[in-house]
């Protein structure tokens, strides 16, 4: 399988920074900038952003001066389908409440704030790393019209795994975030877990394969069970290509 690189002519024709995607590409922006409804041009960002790169930086609004007050910013990050979002802070300093009840950034596991919290953030210390289920994170940011601080910044990345659910509409599933243009790393080990609904089972049908081949795969290999984890049946283990 070899993917075309749209963004090797010209950078995509986008404006800012050209993120190649198996079989397209989009084009993403600088920070304190936002995607033009074009898809292609940047414009000047109104706190509501929508990242689909596979890393990059993310801060406050003013970063690295204080951010200004009565502020309600909002990112929504999509990785390749298959691998989880991560979000490290690298800087931390938000106006302290015992309950973040004042300036805070909430975390959500998925696609929006309705979606599972995995925190409600402020203070000066560090937050340890958050890892999505999936391949998608929402973020919040809210000031109110007291009390600045200099706000954060934060690395997003992405892990292999996580938690997939099966539905009657086939839904994809990658290897690793950058499938198509690399390699998949070493030392890798990835597990996934794809669940359905009550009375439906789950069908994994290949698209691509190729892992480096073994009479026994005893090297690199993928392995399926049949059930929520290793102490499961096992259906079998793979490698080589076809």
């Amino acid at each position: 399988f070899l993917d075309k690189d749209e963004c090797s002519k010209d950078n995509g024709g986008c404006q800012h920074e050209c993120i190649n995607t198996v079989g397209s590409y989009v084009c993403q922006c600088r920070n304190g900038f936002v995607l033009h409804e074009n898809k292609h041009d940047c414009k000047e960002a109104e706190c509501e952003q929508k990242i689909h790169s596979p890393n990059g930086i993310i801060t406050s609004p003013n970063w690295p001066d204080k951010y200004p007050s009565r502020k309600e910013c909002t990112w929504e990050i999509s990785a390749t389908p298959g691998q989880r979002v991560k979000l490290t802070f690298n800087e931390f300093e938000i106006e302290q409440h015992q309950e973040c009840a004042y300036d805070h950034l909430e975390v959500f596991d998925g696609e929006s704030e309705k979606s599972p919290i995995l925190g409600r953030l402020c203070g000066n210390k560090i937050p340890d790393p958050l890892l999505a289920t999936g391949n998608k994170m929402f973020l919040r940011f809210i000031s109110d019209a007291s009390v600045q601080r200099k706000g954060f910044q934060a690395t997003h990345s992405t892990e292999c795994g996580g938690r997939l659910k099966a539905e009657t509409k086939p839904k994809d599933l990658y290897s690793h975030a950058q499938f198509g243009d690399n390699n998949y790393p070493v030392q890798a080990d990835c597990d996934w877990l794809l669940v359905a609904e009550r009375s439906y089972r789950v069908e994994l049908m290949f698209q691509t394969f190729e892992v480096e081949e073994e009479a026994d795969c005893g090297y690199d290999y993928v392995e399926l069970f049949d059930g929520h984890d290793k102490t499961a049946v096992r259906l079998g283990r793979f490698c080589g290509s076809g």
